[in-house]
C-alpha cells in the first residue's frame, strides 16, 4: 500500500511538564540524544533550573544554548514565550520540532488553554506530555492540585522510575490516573527512556511519511543495541483502507467511545463521500485529543488511517472501522448539515 503523505505548514509543539522531582529533565535529555534526525529548539524556564547534559552543550549565549545534537535550547529568562518561539521560527531556521519544558509549578490549565488558543500562524500544538514520579505521585497528588491537574490537562501521562516500585503499584498508578482522566494515554518509562516517537509526531511536518503497514516500532532500529539504554516495550502500528466512504457521525462515535487507549496516535485522509460534501478529510488523534481539518481532493477518495500504539488489536479495529462504512452513500446528511469543521489551508 502506498503509504499517505499529510504536509503541515506548522511546526509542531511538545509540552514537557511534571511535577517537581518527575524526571522532566532526564527525559529532555533522552529525548536530545535520541532526536531521529530532527533538530529541536527547546524553550526552558531559566539555563539554571534545567541540567542539560553538558555534553550536549556546544555554545552558550544569555538567550540560546546550542547543542551538539543540532538542537537549540532558548531560556524564558530572558524572553517572554512568543519570543523564544521566534528563535526558532523565522525565514531559514531549519528547526523541525520545538519542546516546551513547562515549570514543575506551571499552572497546566492555563498553559494548556495559551497554547492551543495563542500560539500563532507558524507552529502548531502537537501534544502536552506529563512525566510523574511512580514514587511520589500519590503523595503529591493528594497534597497539590497542580500534580493532579497535570495529569487532567494533557495528551500522555509518563509513570517514570517504574524500575523503583513494584509492579503492584504501578496498577495503583494507573488506576488513580484513569480516575481523573479516563481517556489519557498512560505509558511507563525508566530514568526517563521511551521511545520518542510516540511523544513527538514526525510523520505529520514536511510530508514526514507515514509509518509502513504493520511495522514494528523499537528503539533498537535506529540505535546500537545497548543493555544500559534498553527498552523493553515495544510498538506497533496499524493500517487500515476503504475504497468506500465513512458516515461521519458513525466515524466520531468510533473516535470518541471505542477507540482503544492503547492507541496513542492515530492519522490519515477520511472519504465522507456526499455527507462529507465531497471533501477530503485530514484526521489525527493525539492522545485523547482528535482534530479533523478538510481540503478538496487532488486524488481519486480513498480512506488511509494509521493507528499507532502499544499490544493494538487489529481486528477489533479493523471491525469497528468497517462498521463505520456509510451504508447509504448516496445519500447526503439529513437535512444536508454541513460539518463544521475547519478548512485546513493555514496549517
Amino acid at each position: 500500500m502506498t503509504k499517505p503523505k499529510i504536509e503541515f505548514n506548522k511546526i509542531p509543539i511538545t509540552v514537557l511538564q511534571g511535577f517537581l522531582g518527575s524526571g522532566k529533565t532526564t527525559m529532555l535529555n533522552y529525548i536530545l540524544t535520541h532526536n531521529e534526525g530532527m533538530n529541536i529548539g527547546v524553550v526552558v524556564n531559566d539555563f539554571g533550573d534545567i541540567n542539560i547534559d553538558s555534553k550536549l552543550i556546544k555554545s552558550q549565549s544569555d538567550k540560546q544554548l546550542e547543542l551538539t545534537s543540532g538542537c537549540i535550547c532558548c531560556s524564558l529568562k530572558t524572553l517572554d514565550l512568543q519570543e523564544a518561539i521566534d528563535q526558532f521560527v523565522f525565514k531559514g531556521s531549519n528547526i523541525d520540532y520545538i519542546i516546551i519544558e513547562a515549570s514543575g509549578l506551571a499552572e497546566p490549565r492555563d498553559l494548556a488553554l495559551t497554547l492551543r488558543t495563542t500560539l500563532g500562524q507558524k507552529v502548531r500544538l502537537d501534544g502536552i506530555v506529563t512525566v510523574i514520579d511512580a514514587e511520589n505521585i500519590e503523595k503529591n497528588a493528594s497534597e497539590h492540585d497542580i500534580a493532579r491537574d497535570q495529569i487532567l490537562f494533557c495528551d500522555f501521562v509518563v509513570i517514570n522510575k517504574v524500575d523503583l516500585v513494584k509492579p503492584d503499584k504501578i496498577q495503583d498508578i494507573r488506576q488513580m490516573i484513569t480516575s481523573f482522566n479516563p481517556r489519557v494515554r498512560v505509558l511507563e518509562s525508566t530514568k526517563g527512556r521511551i521511545d520518542i516517537r510516540l511523544l513527538l509526531d514526525q510523520d505529520l511536518y514536511k510530508s514526514r511519511a507515514l509509518p509502513s503497514n504493520d511495522a514494528s516500532i523499537d528503539d533498537h532500529d535506529n540505535h546500537p543495541i545497548d543493555h544500559s539504554d534498553h527498552l523493553h516495550e515495544k510498538y506497533t502500528s496499524y493500517s487500515w483502507t476503504s475504497p468506500e466512504p465513512l458516515h461521519p457521525m458513525k466515524f466520531q462515535d468510533f473516535v470518541n467511545r471505542k477507540l482503544p487507549t492503547n492507541v496513542y496516535r492515530a492519522k490519515g485522509i477520511i472519504d465522507f463521500g456526499l455527507k462529507g460534501h465531497s471533501r477530503k478529510y485530514i484526521f489525527q488523534l493525539v492522545g485523547v485529543r482528535p482534530e479533523i481539518v478538510w481540503e478538496n481532493w487532488d486524488q481519486k477518495p480513498l480512506t488511509e488511517i494509521v493507528f499507532i500504539g502499544q499490544d493494538i488489536d487489529k481486528g477489533l479495529i479493523k471491525k469497528e472501522l468497517e462498521a463505520c462504512i456509510d451504508d447509504t452513500p448516496d445519500k447526503q446528511l439529513e437535512g444536508n448539515i454541513e460539518l463544521k469543521l475547519p478548512k485546513k489551508a493555514d496549517l
